[in-house]
């Protein structure tokens, strides 16, 4: 007998629960010095319907780089209707990242083959220093406070 019918027939005092479950996103993390790979779930065809597509990294108000083109990796699943966009981190790029008070955020844009533009939703990403990583700020990066005097 199958697991599906295991309940049949149903005790008088069954009671089903038919609330929807919660999915929670995968976090992304990103470890100073570290090899990673992103992966983002898109609900169209990125493969038929883009010309192209590229994948910004932002901390604070600093972008910190773009991906495009042949760095990444565009997999059809079994849903013709979806697609999986892969991006991969070398540690040379993810060292430019520094666990600090900035927010790092990460964005796909698609270029459509009928030359409009698309963003996907905003997704935080996690940043973590690695033990053997310096705590000095990578290229570009700026932190501190400023002030006035009144």
């Amino acid at each position: 007998m199958s697991d599906i019918f295991r309940n049949y027939p149903q005790p008088d005092d069954y009671i089903p629960d038919n609330r929807p479950i919660k999915i929670e996103p995968k976090k992304l993390t990103i470890m100073t010095g570290e090899t990673t790979t992103h992966t983002f779930e898109v609900p169209f065809n990125a493969i038929e319907l883009c010309r192209d597509v590229e994948i910004i990294y932002k901390q604070g108000l600093h972008e910190v780089f773009h991906k495009s083109g042949t760095a990444l990796e565009i997999i059809p699943t079994h849903n013709e209707h979806c697609c999986i966009i892969s991006c991969y981190l070398g540690s040379g790029e993810t060292s430019y990242f520094r666990d600090n008070l900035l927010d790092t955020k990460v964005q796909l844009k698609f270029y459509m083959k009928d030359y409009t533009i698309a963003y996907s939703e905003i997704y935080d990403v996690e940043v973590l220093n690695s033990l053997d990583t310096s705590c000095a700020p990578g290229p570009g990066i700026i932190i501190g406070f400023g002030y006035t005097e009144d």
